[in-house]
């Protein structure tokens, strides 16, 4: 059977370090990622956080500039600018 369902996702950027995070579990409790599972590509360095008992908690994506899609960059990009000005 295949479900399909649209959700709404946290992610975050942090350019200084040209790295992004994607939550599937938000606020990710202190010390919850019990694992991290890197993985590499080329140009690229994932990790998985996981909990406890093995539920997926977020996905870290080092080098986003290069593997994120463009339309997912602009929209944390233009988020952080917009906090950036309100502070």
């Amino acid at each position: 059977m295949y479900i399909k369902a649209r959700v709404s996702l946290l992610c975050t950027y942090d350019s200084d370090a040209d790295a992004a995070y994607i939550y599937l579990e938000h606020p990710v409790p202190p010390a919850a990622a019990e694992r991290v599972i890197p993985f590499d590509i080329k140009d690229g360095m994932f990790n998985l956080d996981l909990d406890t008992e093995g539920h997926v908690l977020g996905l870290e994506i080092l080098g986003a500039r290069k593997r994120l899609p463009h339309a997912l960059l602009g929209v944390m990009l233009d988020q952080n600018q917009e906090q950036t000005e309100q502070s």
